[in-house]
């Protein structure tokens, strides 16, 4: 069974949908049994809800997303998704 820390960190992250069926399985199992990881994928449902809310009709810089994203995660202790460091051909 998964640990609350890893269920957090997929589902903050955002990487529910792209997780492997097993892993989507046991995060939704281990939600039946957890009280506390439940009412924090709540919160988080909210708190988006709120921020879309917020910036509707607005054009949103992205890379000011990127820069609260960061903040947040780094808030609650979880690591954000480190950007994919650009490819460079070693033969030029």
């Amino acid at each position: 069974m998964l640990s609350c820390k890893q269920v957090t960190r997929v589902v903050a992250r955002g990487e529910l949908e792209e997780a492997p069926w097993r892993t989507r399985l046991a995060i939704r199992m281990h939600l039946m049994m957890c009280r506390h990881c439940r009412r924090y994928v709540d919160q988080l449902r909210r708190i988006g809800e709120a921020l879309r809310a917020c910036f509707v009709g607005e054009a949103v810089d992205p890379d000011r997303l990127v820069q609260l994203e960061s903040a947040v995660l780094a808030r609650a202790g979880l690591e954000p998704n480190p950007p994919s460091p650009p490819s460079v051909d070693p033969l030029s």
